[in-house]
């Protein structure tokens, strides 16, 4: 899976990711993700040893830290993120580097949000949840939208609608608090975890269920769950939604985790999200382009397939 900006061991033994693809931004939050992917190197690690440089410079040391951090850089320039992996005798059994530049705020989002202060309109009634996006997800909503082929921008504006939606409901630390409930779900709570994916993950709040049912991620050639409409009535649709997160919590321990760590990470949820949007064209508006989507028959059609997306997918009756 292609998750954000990596670095991997050369024995492949652990790789370290990085949700914001380089350049970053000062004054933000980035969180790093180390995995490890081999068994005995797991089974050996007790405490990530992480340093932080900006512009050759110590700027932070967490010796005993776990396989997650929030970095904040505070100036411009190159910045070196450095683990090691730490054994029971604080021996070094692996290390790890990525080397990132770091950079200013976007000026021009700025300036946008500051003219727009009397008369705001789209994108600017949260500035917070606009600057996160252009500062830190620009090159993945970009990106993920040259999925669909078509001429003009519809699909990009209606794909940064969903971005900026995920993003303004909820902020970077109550997301980081959602994926951590959910993790904790997996090791030590599974009969909390169906409960618990009623909740939208990540940076487009995809729904787990929905993410399951949808485009399958390489190499798997089909969903991890079949395509499941729920009634559009809502007491019916609360009991059948029931039935399908029932169905997720019963898939293996490592596609639940697989899920997660996709709704996690701002790259692979928003290309996530690309997908599915234009598997809900493609189902239910065979052949229309998205300027017809989003600017046809009034909004309906968007709106539709917002809904989908939101609650469903729901069955037209």
């Amino acid at each position: 899976m292609d998750l954000g900006e990596a670095v991997v061991a050369t024995d492949g033994r652990c790789a370290l990711i990085s949700f914001a693809t380089a350049p970053i931004v000062t004054g933000r939050d980035n969180t790093y993700v180390l995995f490890i992917t081999d068994a005995a190197l797991a089974a050996v690690a007790q405490s990530i040893e992480w340093t932080f440089t900006e512009n050759d410079q110590v700027a932070r040391v967490e010796a005993d830290g776990g396989p997650e951090i929030d970095y904040r850089p505070a100036g411009t320039g190159p910045l070196g993120v450095a683990l090691r992996v730490l054994d029971a005798a604080s021996a070094p059994q692996a290390s790890l580097t990525l080397e990132q530049f770091v950079v200013l705020p976007s000026s021009e989002i700025e300036a946008l949000i500051a003219s727009s202060k009397d008369t705001p309109g789209p994108g600017v009634s949260d500035p917070e949840a606009l600057r996160e996006l252009v500062n830190q997800h620009c090159r993945y909503y970009q990106d993920a939208a040259q999925i669909v082929t078509e001429a003009g921008n519809s699909f990009r504006e209606f794909l940064f609608g969903f971005a900026f939606d995920g993003v303004a409901r909820r902020t970077f630390a109550e997301r980081s608090a959602v994926v951590k409930r959910l993790a904790v779900a997996l090791d030590e709570q599974p009969e909390d975890f169906a409960r618990l994916a009623m909740t939208g993950v990540g940076a487009t709040n995809l729904r787990l269920a929905l993410l399951a049912m949808g485009p399958p991620q390489a190499p798997a050639t089909t969903p991890l769950l079949p395509w499941t409409e729920l009634p559009e009535l809502p007491p019916q649709r609360a009991v059948a939604d029931e039935q399908l997160r029932q169905k997720l919590a019963a898939l293996s321990e490592d596609q639940r985790i697989d899920l997660v760590n996709i709704a996690r990470f701002p790259k692979s949820n928003i290309l996530a999200c690309a997908r599915i949007l234009a598997s809900l064209r493609d189902r239910y508006f065979s052949g229309a382009k998205f300027a017809d989507v989003v600017e046809g028959m009034s909004g309906t059609r968007a709106r539709w397939i917002t809904t989908h997306f939101r609650d469903g997918p729901i069955a037209h009756t």
